[in-house]
């Protein structure tokens, strides 16, 4: 590499040649700086003419630790153009001879880069980190919050004090003063731990933006093998950031607090002997705010939570149908962030379209669709994603007022959908998985499918849950399309729609067989929840709200049942 100075990056060709000469350019594949006289040799040289150059100024806006990330082997001096997906390591030909021999899946480190800018990881790691910085803003925002609020209840209650002394005798003073003293002491500690973690956080913030600033300059000028390594590096430590802000929320000082004076009972009786007036006391409760982040962020907040399909208890809250009894094919159901509830009717008649509930299970309004609903997915936390096979496309509507903002994947036989990061996943049947990012509408990735009518897609991490009703079999794949693991029993008949739980447990509609299926998340063993003894009848749509915990099951008839989820 070539020498750098705090303010000069030098030639490396003219350094290996015993000469200075400052550099105007760099090249990332070479991984040295140019000056323009070996400049005007890389472009024509026929090893180095397809290299892709920038300028010194745009080179030295990457952090350090990106311009320091090695294209050669430190222990073999060989390229490093091979990646070991087992261990998750840039390797050259002679790392896999040593280390990696057996491992499966040694991919071309070119492959495995490609497009990593515009990949599902990268926006992934761009979402989390401004999802955590929105949720450290808002825990910020409470604890100032709290601050004011405690200081007018300080005022509140100092007119309380001031209003029960004149109700007794000139001799109370200096139990007063006391109580006054002892009042704003309190209030003063409370609202220092308080700010203390909002300084924490502002900090927290304050690296949260760095990386932001940094996924900026690693985008705009990082080469691609910069680009992965960087964001696996700056990932690592968002997600240590994370589990810091998550042990900030669990703080003193992020105690919800508030301050109430208990008179003493002899006070009303103005009797003379009492010594104090009063005491300060405080109440506190956690802050009602939730990270609504990904599956293993969720996890951490619900550590003392068992995973395991023998832990599930389902508690019955409440019923509710459609307001008639035709023309009813309710293939999904969703559960809006206003608790909301979506159900798409895949009628040809009147009937068909979207039909919305409020949260207590009244029937709110029909939305008349141009042909006929299957898929829905909440996307945006606002906008809702409906598939319609018929029409061959993916239609994005405002959860407010269902008018169509604009069209996803059109020309495709679109089933059902789901939601990863910012990607919408939608099962196209004869194609495949599709992976879209729903901001620009480009496909991502697309995952052969070999289930003839695919229909339902749901994802668990980085995984693929899809369900096979003729074979009565749910499949678990990974990115690349392999078979993680399969599950099917005598009590799942008929799979149709699923979902999960923030704890990893799945949740199968079975259509023929009446029942809703748990099954855990390595798909090793699985159980009957609910069947016809709790009146379920061909159940097509299930659907979990991490915001509630409740699960929702709903009949191909719409009969929808709700029941809060919980562990035992």
């Amino acid at each position: 590499m070539a020498m750098i100075t705090e303010s000069k990056i030098y030639c490396g060709p003219c350094e290996s040649q015993h000469s200075t000469n400052v550099a105007e350019r760099w090249c990332p594949n070479c991984d040295e700086g140019l000056c323009s006289k070996c400049m005007e040799y890389h472009k024509v040289s026929k090893s180095s003419r397809m290299h892709k150059t920038i300028t010194i100024e745009n080179f030295t806006t990457l952090p350090d630790f990106v311009r320091n990330i090695d294209h050669v082997c430190s222990n073999h001096d060989n390229a490093l153009d091979l990646y070991c997906s087992v261990h998750e390591k840039v390797c050259c030909m002679d790392c896999i001879s040593a280390e990696h021999s057996e491992c499966p899946g040694i991919t071309s480190l070119t492959k495995v880069v490609q497009g990593v800018k515009d990949s599902a990881f990268y926006h992934s790691v761009v979402k989390n980190i401004e999802d955590l910085t929105e949720f450290a803003t808002k825990l910020q925002t409470n604890r100032k919050n709290n601050v004011a609020k405690l200081q007018q209840e300080k005022d509140l209650l100092t007119g309380v004090v001031k209003s029960k002394r004149t109700e007794i005798t000139s001799h109370l003073d200096k139990l007063e003063v006391h109580l006054l003293q002892n009042l704003d002491f309190t209030i003063t500690l409370e609202s220092q731990q308080i700010k203390k973690a909002v300084s924490h956080l502002q900090k927290k913030i304050c690296t949260l933006n760095e990386y932001k600033n940094h996924i900026s300059a690693i985008t705009d000028t990082a080469t691609d093998m910069q680009a992965f390594l960087a964001l696996k590096e700056i990932n690592k430590n968002v997600v240590h950031e994370e589990e810091t802000i998550l042990c900030v929320k669990e703080s003193t000082g992020m105690k919800e607090t508030s301050v109430r004076i208990q008179f003493a009972k002899e006070i009303e009786g103005l009797v003379k002997e009492i010594q104090l007036m009063g005491n300060v006391e405080l109440k506190k409760i956690s802050t009602n705010l939730h990270f609504p982040g990904t599956k293993s962020q969720l996890v951490k907040n619900l550590s003392n939570i068992q995973p395991g399909r023998e832990n599930i208890k389902l508690t019955f809250v409440s019923k509710f149908q459609l307001p008639f009894d035709i023309d009813i094919n309710i293939c999904c159901c969703v559960v809006l962030p206003d608790e909301r509830v979506v159900m798409a009717n895949n009628s040809n008649e009147e009937n068909g379209g979207l039909h919305i509930f409020d949260k207590s299970g009244e029937y709110l309004k029909h939305v008349l669709c141009t042909s006929n609903p299957f898929g829905l997915a909440v996307i945006n936390k606002s906008d809702i994603a409906v598939s319609f096979y018929k029409e061959k496309l993916i239609k994005i509507y405002d959860s407010d007022h269902f008018k169509v903002k604009h069209v996803l994947l059109d020309g495709h036989y679109v089933f059902g959908l789901s939601v990863e990061s910012d990607c919408l996943v939608a099962a196209v049947r004869n194609t495949g998985i599709h992976f879209i990012n729903y901001s620009s509408g480009k496909i991502l990735k697309i995952l052969p499918c070999d289930i003839d009518l695919l229909s339902y897609v749901h994802m668990i991490g980085e995984n693929s849950l899809i369900t096979d009703y003729e074979k009565d079999i749910l499949y678990c794949r990974n990115r690349d399309g392999e078979t993680v693991w399969t599950y099917s029993s005598d009590t799942m008949k008929g799979p149709r729609n699923m979902c999960t739980d923030t704890v990893g447990n799945i949740f199968v509609a079975a259509f023929v067989s009446d029942s809703i299926i748990a099954i855990s998340s390595n798909g090793k063993d699985g159980k009957k929840i609910l069947g016809v003894e709790d009146g379920l009848k061909n159940p097509k749509a299930v659907c979990f709200s991490a915001m509630t915990y409740t699960l929702l099951v709903v009949s191909q008839t719409g009969t929808a049942l709700k029941y809060n989820l919980s562990y035992s």
